[in-house]
């Protein structure tokens, strides 16, 4: 072989090693920096007098193997495109069914993922905290389903020193939630509390794990957004513990690269937005095992308030549970929280919001609907724009076809003498206009934009569980290698 084709080959080694090596953690947000497990305190809590332990709590470990704890009410909310059921174990989400006929029956139906463990169940609502803790007695605590009509559910508590009325009702929007949670101080004397939201996810290591080259559709992140910036982290970003940001005013949520869960505070909060992945794996199992896994946490914790005697306060929270489609999550919450950040598009982003609205445009106007045309129109017409940065490569390469016979001569003039050799290839070069690396810099520079493309299509929830030709997902690899054979041959 050439020694310009094995500099070539060289080069191309080196961009693709760069692009898993340093591309893909930018495009996924997935680092390989921190391999270690979370420190994390052993979670406690003060429960109400009566009230039974989740099933991993130290004390329901004597209970027997197939020991579960009493649900509760149950409540259900029938709201755009979804149907929510919550209980009055933690007023909080028991199931979140996706209700489309796209999503439902996938592994994505439902975006209630945790076990059935009441404190890692999305929407539930905490009032203790440091130094707050003397408004509500108990961290857990049995609620009473007060209302139900079908698009929202009141929960109550009360007791001697408080008053607890949370209500979650749908919206005209699709995948939405408020939160409405009204705090009354019964006691005879002023008290604290703290007040915070949670929306949770688990995923095993066997669905966050890619093949082929493929990165899994699974891998979560979290963050958070305030103002201008948003703050993402992966699973193993965590080995200190929590992440936080003061004083938010868009969003804390976890997410996949097609679905997604959102707190959002009401216009005018500034709460924390507290993120973790906590590491969840059995004794005497490795925490990369495809069994093991992680309970990805995002809560927005309101500041401690004190209430007089017979005082309220309020908290109003939009929650977003559903499908990352750019057009919802812009409406979401009003469009003020500009949920359209959780789709990650990497850092070539600008290249890729532009591929975003070019697919949109041909999948809208071009090809009748069809996302798999739309992606083989966008791919042709980017392959024409890029003409002048391909045609130098194929300048190159039929320049050397052509001195190939030469080089021979040259190598086999100069057997031995390697610097002669190069002097002589280079003059060769030099005299027929032709550059071997001429033909590789070019291709390299349409690097940013297949990353774009890529990631373009990685992200957007419309190839999920679409049909097109032979493909039954257009989210998922080629189950027949068609796609691949046929590009290894023709390359």
């Amino acid at each position: 072989m050439e020694r310009n084709a094995v500099a070539r080959w060289l080069l191309i080694a080196l961009g693709i090693f760069a692009f898993f090596k340093w591309g893909m953690p930018l495009i996924t947000g997935k680092s390989d920096s921190a391999t270690q497990a979370s420190l994390l305190p052993v979670e406690s809590s003060v429960d109400a007098p009566g009230y039974e332990p989740d099933v991993i709590d130290p004390a329901a470990a004597g209970r027997g193997r197939d020991y579960r704890p009493q649900e509760g009410e149950l409540c259900t909310i029938k709201g755009p495109r979804y149907e929510a059921v919550l209980s009055t174990r933690g007023a909080a989400l028991q199931h979140f069914y996706l209700r489309d006929q796209k999503y439902a029956g996938t592994e994505a139906d439902d975006m209630s993922t945790t076990p059935a463990v009441e404190r890692w169940r999305s929407l539930r609502t905490t009032f203790r905290g440091a130094g707050a803790d003397s408004q509500v007695a108990f961290d857990r605590f049995p609620w009473q389903l007060a209302e139900s009509d079908g698009t929202r559910c009141v929960f109550r508590y009360e007791d001697a020193t408080v008053r607890l009325e949370k209500t979650v009702s749908a919206v005209e929007r699709p995948f939405e939630l408020t939160v409405k949670t009204v705090v009354t101080n019964l006691a005879a004397e002023p008290r604290r509390h703290a007040y915070g939201i949670g929306v949770f996810a688990y995923r095993t290591n066997k669905e966050t794990k890619g093949g082929f080259g493929r990165v899994s559709p699974f891998v979560t992140e979290l963050s958070c957004a305030k103002e201008g910036n948003v703050e993402r982290k992966s699973k193993d970003d965590f080995a200190k513990g929590w992440f936080e940001i003061g004083g938010i005013d868009r969003y804390a949520a976890v997410s996949n690269y097609y679905f997604g869960q959102a707190l959002v505070p009401a216009a005018g909060a500034r709460p924390d937005c507290r993120v973790l992945a906590e590491d969840w794996f059995s004794a005497g199992q490795a925490r990369d095992a495809d069994d093991a896994g992680a309970v990805y946490h995002a809560r927005l914790a309101y500041a401690g308030q004190e209430l007089g005697p017979g005082a309220t306060a309020t908290y109003e929270d939009t929650a977003y549970f559903g499908p990352k489609e750019r057009e919802s999550l812009a409406k979401a919450a009003g469009g003020r929280a500009k949920l359209t950040d959780l789709i990650n598009l990497g850092f070539f982003s600008p290249v890729a919001r532009v591929l975003v609205g070019a697919l949109d445009f041909f999948h809208d106007h071009v090809t009748l609907k069809s996302w798999g045309a739309a992606i083989i129109v966008m791919t042709f017409c980017l392959r024409i724009l890029l003409l002048p940065l391909i045609l130098p490569g194929i300048r190159t390469t039929i320049g050397m076809r052509r001195l190939k016979p030469e080089i021979d001569a040259l190598n086999a003039k100069f057997p031995d003498d390697a610097a002669a050799r190069n002097l002589a290839m280079m003059e060769l070069y030099r005299k027929h206009g032709v550059s071997p690396l001429g033909g590789c810099l070019p291709s390299l520079a349409q690097m940013p934009i297949w990353f774009a493309m890529y990631t373009t299509l990685q992200t957007a929830v419309e190839m999920f569980h679409t049909r097109f030709l032979w493909f039954t997902d257009l989210s998922a690899p080629d189950r027949f290698f068609v796609l691949p054979v046929l590009l290894g041959g023709l390359m």
